[in-house]
């Protein structure tokens, strides 16, 4: 790693105008990890633009500094773009619409831990191993001397938390806990940050919520799980608020694999996968067009939800 970070600090110095991009449907990692790079660009007195395909910037991120930079590309009015720090995403399509922003590869940097699907930049700091964008952004502020202040310390730690989830999944490594401690050093609040992204919902949210598991159905003896929101219900609610109903799917006792649909538009659906450890999602999510990481994985479909809903339970037998 540590030829790859004086690459990225070369990087870095030797140009002035960035655009720093994440994955669309940004979450916690995606948000905190752009922030933290802007504000490390901030400090060397670089010009930046934070630019998402969102339309929907998620105002539960809006306690980290810099939230208020992030643009919608529909809502982008241009700006002088040399470079690009492209992060927590693996290929231009999962970019959404700022990939059409991005310069030659030899102009990008990609900071990411999910498994590689595509070369888009000449610097690559990709860890699968790695809990989360944000831990491997924290080894860049390292490496490059940025003073540690609560702003940072506050930004890394979120998304460290939030793609550990509260440091209880699988990919919680004893590094993470390493950088928590550390960052804790600087003002950091845990409680304060798991409740901004865990337990801050609306009450109409939380209404939805228990829809979902009330309407939650077992196939293939027991070993899947599936929540699935029609379009009627996610009409109602603001779509980050439910997003731990994907986690509620496979917290069932005997369930190896979980699955979270929604439709979004008509036919048209998202599903996050997650699996207890034994079934790779991340390969069935692939087999859709999706992607993500071995245990917890996304992607989306167009069609009627019964086509949909046999497809998965065809591919997850599979891989049983």
């Amino acid at each position: 790693m540590e030829s790859i970070l004086n690459q990225i600090i070369e990087f870095l110095e030797s140009r002035n105008h960035f655009l720093i991009t994440a994955h669309m449907n940004a979450d916690g990692d995606a948000y905190a990890s752009v922030l933290a790079m802007a504000y490390v660009l901030r400090k060397k007195h670089k010009n930046y633009v934070i630019v998402f395909h969102d339309e929907q910037i998620d105002s539960k991120y809006s306690f980290l500094q810099g939230f208020e930079e992030i643009t919608p590309y529909s809502r982008f009015s241009g700006a002088t773009i040399e470079a690009a720090i492209i992060l927590d995403v693996p290929s231009r399509k999962r970019i959404g619409d700022p990939a059409n922003l991005l310069p030659a590869p030899d102009s990008c940097l990609k900071i990411d831990h999910h498994p590689f699907e595509e070369e888009i930049a000449h610097i690559n700091l990709v860890d699968t191993n790695a809990s989360s964008t944000s831990q491997l952004v924290y080894e860049v502020v390292s490496k490059y001397g940025i003073e540690m202040d609560e702003a940072l310390a506050t930004q890394l730690f979120t998304g460290i938390m939030y793609d550990t989830g509260r440091f209880s999944f699988s990919n919680t490594r004893q590094r993470d806990f390493e950088i928590a401690a550390h960052l804790l050093q600087y003002g950091v609040n845990p409680s304060e940050i798991a409740n901004r992204l865990f337990f801050e919902n609306s009450y109409e949210s939380m209404k939805i919520i228990g829809y979902g598991l009330a309407n939650m159905e077992s196939v293939l003896d027991g070993k899947l799980a599936i929540i699935f929101l029609p379009l009627d219900i996610m009409e109602q609610n603001n779509h980050s608020e439910i997003e731990e109903l994907a986690n509620y799917s496979v917290s069932v006792r005997g369930v190896e694999v979980g699955l979270f649909i929604r439709e979004v538009k008509p036919n048209y659906f998202k599903i996050s996968f997650r699996s207890k450890g034994r079934v790779n999602v991340n390969a069935i999510a692939r087999i859709f067009g999706g992607g993500g990481h071995l245990h917890a994985a996304g992607c989306r479909f167009t069609g009627t939800y019964q086509q949909l809903r046999e497809q998965l339970i065809q591919e997850v037998k599979k891989h049983l």
